[in-house]
């Protein structure tokens, strides 16, 4: 009996050894915490990560409608052209990755591979992005 738990022990030991190490092997991927308010803002926990594969973890913190945009551009983050089909929304040319419209309360997280570049992340319903919710994001 003792021989089993002891080699249960170590098998416990080896899987979480292997799963601290795969959790660290370069290449897996970086994660980007994200939150959309009311207050026509969008914070992330950082703003610039490595190219790769991005795994955006978007919470909605609002009672309205948000969504979250990444869009590969070479303009300001305050400069996107305004898309002529659909009054108060930008163009979403360079679109690489959406939540989708996210209710209030709600969370989504999607995973993209973004190449070196200059980035905007935005909430694009209406009006939302010209009232200041987005901001600039580099990959690097």
């Amino acid at each position: 009996m003792r021989k089993l738990k002891l080699v249960a022990m170590i098998a416990i030991s080896a899987a979480l050894l292997v799963g601290c190490a795969a959790s660290a092997t370069p290449g897996t991927g970086t994660t980007v915490n994200v939150n959309l308010t009311d207050n026509m803002r969008l914070s992330v926990d950082r703003t610039s990560v490595p190219a790769g594969l991005v795994t955006f973890v978007v919470k909605n913190s609002g009672l309205l409608e948000h969504e979250l945009v990444v869009i590969k551009t070479d303009v300001a983050e305050d400069k996107l052209a305004p898309d002529t089909s659909e009054p108060g929304k930008m163009d979403e040319a360079g679109n690489l990755g959406e939540t989708g419209d996210m209710l209030a309360g709600a969370s989504n997280t999607f995973t993209v591979t973004l190449p070196a570049g200059h980035y905007v992340l935005m909430c694009n319903e209406v009006g939302h992005y010209v009232g200041g919710m987005h901001l600039a994001f580099t990959v690097k």
